[in-house]
């Protein structure tokens, strides 16, 4: 008799068990995400004990101990690299880890250019200085070039304009002005990103053999003290440099001849190789935002030759990868954030609380939801966290090109990049989402969670055909994956040492992962096309 209470008890809890309705299940998850959550994690990955988590260096190593740690404990499988020992049953058992090697490249002591004027029988060498009046963008392999050298303009070869008409620049080290024209930036959005990424391609496609590049608002500086400012200063004026020799991190290639050197050069560089032609680059820079079709003189007679050693080594890297198996093994969303930052310098440590500690918590804390509604999702869900993001999307890219799970099982792609910081301080609730127009079903749903689960949060709906920006959505964007992402603000903190715990908004963090988790529940678990 004592047992009938106990199966009523079990009866009741079967009922309210089964009785749970999708919504239901979906606020579990979403009850997870709090503030406390968010910043009881992100106060750690972004501390000072890790060091910046630069690309290679003991932080970074440290911020991955901590991101599979946090995954395992909440009970993601680890959905990295194959062991090659047995396991359990003679199975091959996996890690959280994908490990790959990069090329770590810095320019070395031997560097020298010079410009050769040559006229009739009779020539002109002017030398110039590295890190005043030119720096070498490292390359895999140093190089030393000897090579005539001719003005293409902005170097745009897309839609209606292109510099290189009527121009053999095949075996030749090409002079181009940085950006875009007037005419070509007014396009904004996807089309002028776009326009601007393809300069490198026009240039390899015709056979340059490397590119100088120069800012037309470029001074050259006199004292020592504004020489170091010159080189060293970040894009927003004034910011603090890291003091650090630069250094670059690419996926080693077969070929050196894959990479097209490109050398960032002053004005007064650039215009000892117009002299002669009649006009400097402020002139045509001055013409490129009143004309949007170009004419100019030729540069002829002239040529450069460059000297540049590079030191090379090899690391080793890793990305973080978790993975939540669903019913289907063949669907999948890849849900996925950059862990590394830019490290230590110059006395300060680049902690990258909003850049991107941020997005890192943001994919920890979607995971953590996911696991808290209790029920197994349709589909599969791969939690990755991205390594070198900052040197050049690397760690995504790598992985795209060395999928853990079958790439043509990838439904769709869900990025993280900077969630924690507002708009503007008047703004509190907007945030942009970008998404592949092709798929309006994730504006869709987007609007009806914010509804229903009552999210105080504004979306600028911003579609494309090739969604833009500089972060790892991109690497899926080039392989055809439908993405979508949200991000807030980009504020005067970013890529300084004070990106720093203290000057996040938690709030809109909060609700940006709310929404994604929304969107994301009803998108694991549901037929979409």
């Amino acid at each position: 008799m004592k047992k009938a209470p106990l199966i009523i008890a079990l009866i009741i809890l079967s009922a309210v068990t089964t009785g749970q309705t999708g919504d239901d299940i979906t606020r579990k998850g979403l009850n997870s995400i709090t503030e406390n959550v968010l910043k009881s994690q992100l106060t750690f990955l972004s501390s000072d004990w890790m060091e910046g988590r630069e690309t290679g260096e003991k932080g970074e190593y440290m911020s991955a101990d901590y991101i599979a740690s946090m995954l395992q404990y909440m009970g993601v499988a680890p959905g990295g690299d194959f062991g090659s020992g047995g396991g359990r049953q003679g199975q091959r058992e996996r890690s959280y880890f994908q490990n790959f090697q990069l090329l770590k490249s810095s320019q070395g002591e031997n560097q020298t250019m010079a410009v050769i004027t040559t006229t009739g029988s009779a020539a002109r060498t002017t030398h110039f200085a590295y890190n005043l009046d030119y720096s070498v963008r490292n390359s895999a392999a140093g190089m030393e070039i000897d090579a005539p050298v001719i003005f293409v303009g902005y170097g745009i070869r897309s839609g209606k304009i292109n510099d290189f008409t009527k121009k053999d620049v095949k075996g030749k080290v090409i002079l181009r002005v940085s950006g875009l024209p007037a005419s070509a930036r007014a396009a904004g959005g996807s089309e002028a990103a776009a326009m601007n990424a393809s300069k490198d391609v026009a240039a390899r496609e015709l056979g340059a053999i490397a590119v100088l590049e120069v800012n037309p608002v470029t001074i050259v500086l006199a004292t020592g003290a504004e020489r170091r400012d010159f080189m060293n200063m970040s894009p927003s004026e004034g910011r603090i440099s890291s003091g650090r020799p630069s250094a670059s991190l690419s996926i080693p290639q077969p070929s050196v001849a894959a990479q097209l050197p490109r050398i960032t050069v002053s004005a007064r560089l650039a215009n000892e190789i117009l002299e002669g032609a009649g006009f400097t680059i402020a002139d045509f820079a001055a013409q490129a935002d009143t004309r949007q079709l170009l004419q100019y003189p030729e540069v002829t007679g002239k040529k450069v030759k460059l000297v540049s050693s590079v030191n090379s080594s090899l690391i080793n890297v890793r990305n973080v990868i978790g993975i939540i198996e669903g019913e289907k093994s063949d669907e999948i969303i890849v849900v996925g954030a950059h862990y590394d930052h830019l490290g230590i310098g110059n006395g300060y440590i680049w902690n990258g609380a909003d850049d991107n500690g941020s997005g890192t918590v943001g994919v920890m804390t979607l995971a953590r939801a996911v696991m808290a509604t209790g029920k197994k999702p349709e589909k599969t869900i791969v939690f990755a966290l991205w390594t070198a993001e900052e040197k050049g999307l690397i760690g995504s890219r790598y992985w795209v090109d060395n999928p853990t799970v079958p790439l043509e099982n990838i439904r769709m792609h869900i990025n993280f990049d900077m969630i924690s910081r507002y708009i503007a301080d008047d703004q509190p609730n907007a945030v942009t989402m970008t998404y592949t127009d092709s798929h309006p079903l994730f504006r869709e749903i987007t609007e009806k969670n914010i509804a229903k689960f009552g999210i105080d949060i504004v979306p600028d709906y911003q579609p494309s055909d090739n969604p833009p920006g500089g972060s790892d959505h991109r690497s899926f964007v080039a392989k055809g994956i439908p993405i979508m992402r949200f991000k807030p603000g980009h504020r005067e903190e970013y890529h300084t040492p004070a990106d720093d715990v203290t000057t996040l908004d938690w709030d809109i963090m909060e609700k940006v992962i709310k929404i994604t988790f929304a969107n994301l529940w009803e998108l694991a678990n549901s037929d979409w096309k």
